[in-house]
């Protein structure tokens, strides 16, 4: 009887043993953190890039005028942002470029007084890539 009993406790041992290793495999390791602010690299052929695939009206790939990337409050909190300032047509408009984790997140319209302040330069790389007539 104490053989049996012997043989059933090592038997409950090893399929507790099993399962408890079974857990630990299964666990996964947390995501690693992503920084949310990195100034962006290379973001003026980001953009342009972008852009190329979006625009449609010539003049605003000729015309079209570019600032830094800023850290500014946005939404929730902040992100890196970069003005554009498209002067195609007969209309001025402004956008911005909202960046998470260093990568384009959103291209919105630019709320009144949002760009204000903002250095604008030419932007040659949207102009290089002006699609054929």
């Amino acid at each position: 009887m104490i053989e049996g009993a012997m043989i059933n406790a090592r038997t409950a041992a090893a399929v507790l043993l099993a399962a408890v290793a079974a857990g630990c495999s299964l666990m996964q390791k947390p995501p690693p953190i992503t920084e949310t602010n990195v100034l962006p690299s290379d973001y003026k052929n980001q953009i342009a890039s972008f852009l190329s695939t979006a625009l449609i009206d010539r003049a605003d790939f000729l015309n079209a005028q570019i600032g830094a990337p800023v850290l500014k409050e946005y939404g929730a909190g902040e992100h890196y942002v970069v003005c554009l300032l498209f002067a195609g047509g007969t209309q001025h408009r402004e956008k911005i470029v909202i960046y998470l984790a260093g990568n384009i997140n959103q291209v919105v319209d630019a709320d009144a007084g949002r760009c204000a302040g903002t250095d604008y330069q030419p932007f040659p790389e949207l102009a290089a890539m002006v699609p054929r007539k």
